[in-house]
């Protein structure tokens, strides 16, 4: 990642982040365009201001100049989740963005209502949360599909995940990085998060169409 997309990633334009060093946006536009490196005195004020450590924000300075770093070995992507268990926790983190998620008590009052009998409580969706529990009756995992508005196929069984599952998990994931500004870095990154090509596509779609509205951006880079 260079400056300019390190700039993007913190939400910033190039005015915001001139700003936040102290001057105009001459020094900074210098950096990201490869004709001069930022002052020492920059480094510390902009490093805070990004976000970032200033080892990070000189490595992506370097790549502004064409200076290519070795890459740090790539971390292991999550496992999808697999157990009813892990699928609710994973729906909770990833699914309710800006909002909050049911507690157990609400799920388990959802089951109850979906199925008209069954009597789960808050300690049974903690048990299946944890993992102390891995089984579920039809009608439990039905009656979770419910209660987290998802398609009943997510919950049918705990094998692995078929095609248009784990395509839907991602847009959950990616839906979420959206509300937490993570969406412009996530696309500078490239396939690093090890998204499908499809679920790329679509990121980088999105990224076109924010990275035009973004305060300045169209004027000053």
């Amino acid at each position: 990642m260079d400056l300019q997309l390190l700039r993007c990633d913190a939400g910033l334009s190039v005015a915001q982040a001139s700003e936040a060093i102290n001057t105009s946006r001459v020094p900074l536009s210098n950096a990201e365009s490869g004709r001069r490196r930022l002052q020492d005195a920059y480094v510390g004020p902009l490093s805070h201001a990004y976000g970032v450590t200033t080892e990070e924000l000189l490595a992506a300075q370097d790549v502004s100049f064409g200076v290519r770093r070795a890459r740090p070995p790539r971390e292991a992507r999550p496992s999808a989740p697999r157990t009813v268990g892990e699928k609710i926790n994973y729906l909770l983190e990833h699914g309710y963005a800006g909002r909050t998620p049911p507690s157990n008590e609400q799920i388990a009052q959802a089951v109850n209502e979906h199925s008209g009998t069954m009597h789960m409580t808050a300690d049974d969706i903690a048990t299946l949360r944890s993992g102390a529990s891995t089984t579920a009756s039809d009608a439990v995992r039905a009656g979770l599909a419910h209660a987290l508005q998802v398609d009943i196929a997510l919950f049918q069984d705990d094998a692995e995940l078929s095609p248009a599952a784990g395509e839907f998990l991602e847009a959950i994931r990616f839906l979420g990085s959206i509300h937490q500004g993570q969406i412009l870095g996530l696309a500078a990154r490239g396939n690093q998060a090890g998204l499908s090509a499809g679920m790329m596509a679509k990121i980088n779609e999105v990224v076109g169409e924010l990275k035009n509205k973004l305060p300045g951006e169209q004027s000053e880079q």
